[in-house]
């Protein structure tokens, strides 16, 4: 398995069998990595050109999307259904998240661009409306332009 990140000098990856640290991977496009069929191999050919890198700066790091959209995949948490039940009928929304809960797939909802994505332990934006903020662990999954996952980390909605 290997492991890549974005940062300000460009793509970084590590895996055991790559030393210790750290590898570059120069002239390397982090939009190229979603189009490659396979971007493991892809990243090792780029990592073998390039040189070791003793750590990365967490301040260094960059969001994970370049031109990608975020989408999100599901309903929130069972227990939350009620609330957010009563939230999209006060809103106009009747009764869209009963049938989110009951449907046979999960629904798709677009979250963002690359502009409204921010890097780890980067500050995030809340709209000046809302009255509350509340942090909800996710899975992200990265996929590649052919439909196969490519990656995954933890990311925050």
């Amino acid at each position: 398995m290997i492991h890549a990140y974005r940062t300000v000098s460009g793509i970084l990856v590590s895996a055991p069998d790559l030393g210790e640290g750290l590898r570059s991977c120069p002239d390397s496009d982090w939009n190229e990595l979603f189009q490659r069929d396979d971007p493991e191999a892809w990243l090792r050919r780029a990592a073998e050109r390039g040189s070791h890198v003793e750590r990365v700066d967490g301040h260094a790091l960059l969001p994970l999307v370049v031109d990608q959209e975020v989408w999100a995949a599901g309903v929130t948490y069972y227990r939350s259904r009620t609330a957010r039940m009563e939230e999209s009928k006060q809103a106009g929304g009747g009764s869209f998240y009963d049938r989110v809960y009951e449907a046979e797939r999960p629904e798709l909802f677009f979250k963002g661009n690359a502009r409204t994505v921010v890097a780890p332990g980067a500050p995030i934006r809340v709209r000046a409306d809302s009255a509350w903020n509340v942090p909800e662990p996710e899975l992200v999954l990265a996929v590649s332009a052919g439909g196969a996952i490519i990656g995954y980390t933890a990311g925050n909605d």
